[in-house]
Formats: C-alpha cells, structure tokens, sequence
C-alpha cells in the first residue's frame, strides 16, 4: 500500500526552537537588593507567566519548572523543565543551565548581571537562550515555529516586566 504525502506531513514531530532573548533596565533599587530577588529562584520565578509549580529537586542548585498548559489549534504543551542555578554575590550575578543528564522539554541557560549605576540603583541584564521541544504534526512547523519562538519572547518581556514591577514597588 502506498504511503501518502499527507499522511506523511501529519507524522507526528518534535520542533525545536531556540530563542535566544536579551534585555536591560535600570531601577533606583539598590544592587543589593535586586541580587535578593533575583537569586531567590522561587521567588524571582514566581514573577514568570503561567508558573504552575517551581521547586527545588536537590540541594545542588536544581530547580524543576512546570509550565501551565499553552497552545493553540491541535499543539499544546505543558513545558517541564530544569535548570541548575548558580549564583555569585560579590558580583551580584546569578546563572543558570541545563543539568548534564538532561532537561526536560526545554533547555534553558542565561544570567542576570546587577551592577551599580552610580545613583544608588542598579543596571540590570538579562539574557536567556531557550531551546523549546514541541510536538507537532511535520505540515504545521512553518506555522508553529514563529508562533512558538514569538510566545517563548513574549513570555520572557512579561516576567522582566513582572520583575521590574516588584523592585519599583518595593
């Protein structure tokens, strides 16, 4: 029996999306105590749209994350993840990456970089480069693929917004 073209197209697939996602404020917050938030992983990531659960899996610095459930058509996703988290506080950087045995249905690595602007607040740099596995039949991908990266850059706006709203406020 011959296999169709179509049939074929509607395989199921795994995309992959990188997004690699960079951004920087400034607040009259005190280094110090943007480096609090921000190395307070459940806290700084409770600032992310559409946590559904963030906890620590070990003492080591791995924290899994579980996304609410997001998609639109016949592609959903509910991203679980880890990452291993590092940070420094003589130079009020925090840091993260993927654990060596694996992720999860994303990959994440990036920084927060606090450094004083010299009126007693603080610049601030984010960066994070995400590789997104999504399952979707192989006919969609040039329809999910910007889709999902815009989402993913979205999303990442959102939770430095979120941020930058508890250090004004506090």
């Amino acid at each position: 029996m011959p296999v169709h073209r179509f049939a074929l197209l509607m395989l199921p697939a795994v995309l992959t999306i990188e997004v690699d996602f960079r951004d920087e404020m400034k607040v009259a917050v005190a280094p110090e105590v943007v480096f609090a938030l921000l190395s307070d992983i459940y806290r700084s990531g409770r600032h992310f749209p559409g946590v559904d659960e963030l906890r620590p899996v070990n003492d080591e610095g791995r924290w899994r994350w579980r996304l609410k459930e997001r998609g639109f058509g016949p592609v959903k996703l509910r991203v679980e993840y880890d990452a291993v988290y590092r940070s420094d506080p003589t130079t009020h950087r925090v840091y993260w990456e993927p654990p060596a045995d694996g992720a999860g249905d994303m990959e994440s690595s990036g920084s927060w970089e606090i450094d004083p602007d010299g009126d007693g607040g603080s610049h601030i740099r984010f960066w994070a480069l995400t590789t997104a596995h999504i399952p979707a039949p192989r006919m969609m991908a040039s329809m999910v693929e910007p889709i999902a990266a815009q989402e993913l850059k979205r999303l990442k706006g959102e939770y430095i917004a979120a941020i930058r709203r508890t250090l004004v406020e506090s």
